[in-house]
């Protein structure tokens, strides 16, 4: 299914407890101040977890969704591919879960981060009295160790190049428990094909979650696939005569695709 404009009710209260996407604005632009400059991380209690790594505005919808579509229960081991300093892998690890996160900061780093990516999640950690772990790396060169119940990526696939998706899928399928879900949310760009001929943005392309599904071998279990690019129920006239239901960046044309995967 593609993200909704207008909010559940359930979903617009976990967006104000933990105040995603952007972090609860206590004071205008304390927050960016916060993600840009590095201010004290005491102030995280105050901020929350999502206010120190910038977001689409899909994600009022995205982060909520992926956090019911996980699932969270004390004990389950949970991997996610892409989620660099997101406030998402810190909610979840609030729940006694064993969060782990891969991601290789890819146009991120010291720069824009200052103490740089490594040390700042750590602080994010000790601050949120989470435990998260991190692999600044590839999935495939993470070395990461047994399996997971639930791999997720919220919004990262769509700017991994095709051939190191492809091995990006496997691995994550290597790393899948046998009954384990796969649960991701995939940007939806509406300058880019089947919407036109262009084939790629400075963001990347549009990624067909059927041809996803297909790599990980997997069936397609929660979405819709008339709203998922690649399915044949899909069709590009009928998201655009509809595209006042979903939820647009407002900064981008860009739509955000949900859904999860289960073993046949």
């Amino acid at each position: 299914m593609l993200a909704r404009r207008v909010l559940p009710s359930e979903y617009v209260a976990w967006n104000k407890k933990w105040g995603a996407p952007w972090g609860h604005r206590v004071v205008p632009g304390l927050a960016e101040i916060a993600r840009r400059a590095g201010l004290d991380y005491r102030l995280a209690a105050i901020l929350g977890p999502f206010a120190y790594q910038g977001n689409s505005s899909t994600r009022i919808y995205e982060f909520p969704w992926v956090y019911d579509s996980v699932r969270p229960t004390s004990g389950m081991r949970v991997l996610e591919i892409g989620g660099a300093l997101s406030g998402l892998q810190f909610v979840l690890a609030r729940t006694g879960s064993e969060i782990h996160n891969v991601d290789p900061f890819i146009n991120y780093g010291g720069s824009e981060y200052g103490s740089g990516p490594e040390k700042r999640h750590a602080q994010l950690n000790r601050a949120f009295k989470t435990d998260v772990k991190l692999y600044k790396s590839t999935l495939s060169d993470a070395n990461i160790e047994g399996t997971f119940d639930v791999i997720y990526s919220v919004s990262t696939l769509e700017h991994i190049p095709p051939d190191a998706l492809k091995e990006t899928l496997t691995f994550a399928r290597r790393l899948l428990n046998p009954d384990g879900r796969i649960v991701l949310t995939v940007d939806l760009f509406l300058d880019l094909e089947p919407f036109c001929r262009r084939k790629t943005n400075k963001w990347g392309s549009n990624v067909s979650p059927k041809w996803i599904a297909d790599v990980l071998n997997m069936e397609l279990t929660k979405g819709d696939p008339s709203e998922l690019f690649g399915y044949a129920e899909f069709s590009p006239d009928r998201i655009l005569e509809r595209l006042e239901d979903y939820a647009v960046y407002f900064d981008y044309p860009q739509l955000a695709q949900l859904m999860e995967f289960s073993t046949p």
